[in-house]
């Protein structure tokens, strides 16, 4: 059993973790690739390419880069992640988790890949930054990683 009151930071990550992941599924997945062909004027085939593409990046810091993604397919990314943002919503168990931490009182930061403009727009539609007592993007720090080595080279880089 955790002894909650000798921790006095607990990091989190965001998509999956707080959030649930349908957006981003279907964003990447679905939405995009659609629209990317209906706005280039392309035919399917060029969409079960663009979708190829996408994982290809899987892991690096384009995967979460909404400027990358933008710059490279000559769209709005944010714009079109915008049409579907209904679609943001957290996972089931996370407000309730947050209140208690909030109540318990360790500092609560979150550690993600999500680049700042993936952050601008889930944000203010979650409310997650009234939980948070700092947040620290893979953008940040230059580098994206699973687990413990991208928390590491953050609390190397920042003080957190």
């Amino acid at each position: 059993m955790i002894d909650w009151r000798e921790i006095d930071t607990v990091l989190l990550d965001m998509d999956g973790t707080l959030l649930d992941l349908h957006f981003d599924s279907h964003f990447w997945l679905e939405h995009l690739p659609r629209r990317y062909v209906e706005l280039h004027q392309l035919d399917q085939a060029s969409q079960e390419a663009l979708k190829a593409r996408i994982m290809g990046e899987q892991g690096t810091l384009n995967w979460y880069s909404l400027a990358y993604w933008s710059r490279e397919l000559n769209v709005d990314i944010v714009a079109l992640k915008r049409e579907v943002q209904h679609l943001i919503g957290l996972r089931s168990d996370a407000l309730d988790f947050l209140t208690w931490l909030k109540q318990a009182h360790p500092r609560v930061v979150l550690a993600t890949n999500a680049d700042r403009a993936s952050l601008a727009l889930k944000l203010p539609l979650t409310g997650l930054e009234n939980y948070l007592d700092a947040i620290i993007s893979s953008e940040d720090v230059g580098r994206c990683e699973r687990g413990a080595s991208l928390l590491v080279c953050t609390s190397r880089t920042r003080a957190i």
